[in-house]
């Protein structure tokens, strides 16, 4: 819910003691604890009325987190880690190898020209 780490938690703790006193602050965090547990009961019991309302079905409702899913998949990190992580690009890259005749050891008919390990083209030409 909220990103809080371990250095605003420390500042957020000092701040709450300052001004709480050490007295006060059990009291306070007991309330504020108690307040988030209504919170959550609420928003709990809200989205089941809503569902309840609405009379939907339990599939359906799986298909709406499904498409929310889905959607979730097209956020831009997401994207280009499975873009550079495609197991086609392994496919790409063993192609690309036996063009070039890296990949299975043959230097036939290869992209740099070399028949039997000697290159046909003169190399201090190019």
């Amino acid at each position: 819910m909220f990103d809080v780490g371990m250095g605003e938690f420390v500042v957020i703790a000092v701040i709450a003691v300052l001004i709480l006193g050490p007295e006060r602050l059990p009291k306070a965090i007991a309330d504020v604890s108690r307040w988030v547990r209504v919170i959550r009961d609420q928003a709990a019991n809200a989205r089941r009325d809503i569902a309840a309302a609405a009379d939907l079905d339990p599939s359906i409702t799986d298909d709406i987190r499904q498409s929310m899913k889905d959607l979730a998949d097209l956020h831009p990190r997401r994207l280009a880690s499975s873009i550079l992580s495609d197991p086609g690009l392994k496919e790409q890259e063993t192609i690309k190898g036996t063009i070039t005749g890296s990949g299975n050891g043959s230097t036939n008919g290869s992209a740099t020209g070399a028949v039997n390990g000697a290159a046909v083209f003169d190399t201090d030409t190019t």
